[in-house]
């Protein structure tokens, strides 16, 4: 299914749901946005499929908006922890295929975990271990969990690699690591050739087991 065809709710917007919402719309994707302050609707309306100010922690209101029918809703609700564990419980039970929730802090992420929650976020949390990755090692730009142990980052090749092959990389020689993509300037070559020459400033895409890629990431 293509991303114009999917369909994404976020309750809840605050900075983080509207970042969310626009994000997803700049995507292509058809976007509902949902909030109880109906300035914050009228803020969403200008890049959203569709924007309603309704109260989500109501079983009729959900049922209503049949976001059931949704390939997956965003809970984006900020300050209000009650909300936004009632509304995760509501829409859970009313068979909404995946929800994600924005968890303030770790006992408020625990209760989401037990609801039945399919994925939490804690912006914080995530935005910090990120900056504390790129001050540690700063050829990884960006270092991406997939689930089920599985990570993918991009780095960039700085002067001690130039000159040397993908393949003469030690990360590039373990066979649980896969490298997806190369990019020199505007040109992207997905799954390049291990005899490709590297330049200063040319990115790698690698993806492969969280601890490997990590524990190779050391050795560069």
């Amino acid at each position: 299914m293509k991303i114009r065809d999917k369909q994404f709710a976020v309750v809840g917007l605050g900075r983080f749901g509207l970042s969310v919402c626009q994000e997803l719309a700049d995507a292509g994707a058809q976007v509902l946005a949902v909030d109880v302050n109906e300035e914050k609707v009228k803020a969403a309306t200008q890049f959203v499929t569709q924007a309603v100010v309704a109260n989500c922690t109501l079983e009729d209101t959900v049922a209503e908006l049949k976001l059931s029918d949704y390939d997956m809703v965003m809970v984006s609700i900020g300050e209000d922890v009650n909300a936004s564990i009632l509304t995760t419980l509501v829409m859970k039970e009313s068979g909404v295929k995946s929800v994600w929730v924005k968890a303030s802090d770790k006992f408020h992420s625990k209760i989401l975990q037990k609801i039945g929650a399919d994925h939490i976020i804690m912006p914080e949390r995530d935005m910090g271990v990120r900056v504390a990755r790129k001050m540690l090692d700063k050829r990884v730009l960006e270092f991406q969990e997939l689930g089920s142990n599985l990570a993918m980052t991009e780095v960039v090749i700085g002067s001690r690699l130039m000159g040397k092959t993908i393949g003469q990389l030690s990360l590039c020689q373990n066979d649980e690591i896969q490298v997806l993509g190369f990019k020199r300037g505007p040109e992207i070559i997905k799954n390049p050739g291990l005899d490709k020459v590297m330049e200063i400033g040319d990115m790698l895409i690698v993806a492969g087991p969280k601890d490997v890629l990590m524990a190779k990431l050391k050795s560069l």
